[in-house]
């Protein structure tokens, strides 16, 4: 918390990571003073929500569902789930739906939009059918590495949801004003 509080009020810093696989549940009472202080900061906590590819945290910890419980006890707290709790994508999409301070991030998938497109297809169309194009967040979770945040960016700006998918899933078309709210409107 004093770490926290230190980068906010005196650096300034808008968003705070939290990566569960290394500590605790995320809704882990304990917490509770932590998620507290950042709803009372008016920050974004970003949360590592799905599996652990970091030996050695374990991916337990950071199952999405369990931002069910932080998100009804801190309605005011803005998390930002990263990796659309992969492979859990269904229930961060329903914990989302429920909770408006809930958003999903697209954070180290967007590249499978150019290597497994109809994987991404799945992932995106789900997102936004049930939570919608105003609570979807772009993201690389690749720092420094310019070819990687390259795939990124084309991944989502190239990219539609095949239109037998469409018709098959009921997904819809990723609009033009959908990339400009997921790249950074939202």
């Amino acid at each position: 918390i004093w770490e926290m509080e230190y980068w906010v009020k005196e650096k300034g810093a808008r968003i705070f990571k939290f990566y569960p696989p290394e500590d605790t549940y995320i809704n882990d009472p304990d917490l509770w003073p932590f998620y507290k202080k950042a709803e009372e900061l008016d920050i974004v906590l970003d949360i590592h929500t799905g599996f652990s590819w970091v030996p050695p945290g374990k991916s337990k910890y950071a199952l999405p569902i369990y931002l069910d419980d932080v998100a009804r006890d801190f309605p005011g707290l803005k998390i930002n789930a990263f990796h659309m709790g992969y492979p859990y994508c269904d229930d961060l999409n329903m914990v989302a739906m429920g909770h408006p301070n809930v958003h999903v991030c697209l954070s180290l998938l967007v590249p499978w939009a150019l290597c497994a497109p109809r994987k991404f297809a799945k992932i995106i169309g789900e997102a936004l059918r049930w939570v919608g194009p105003d609570k979807i967040i772009w993201g690389t979770d690749y720092a420094g590495y310019g070819v990687q945040i390259r795939t990124a960016v084309i991944g989502l700006r190239e990219f539609q949801i095949p239109e037998d998918m469409q018709k098959s899933y009921g997904f819809p078309a990723i609009t033009d004003e959908d990339r400009a709210k997921i790249f950074g409107g939202n």
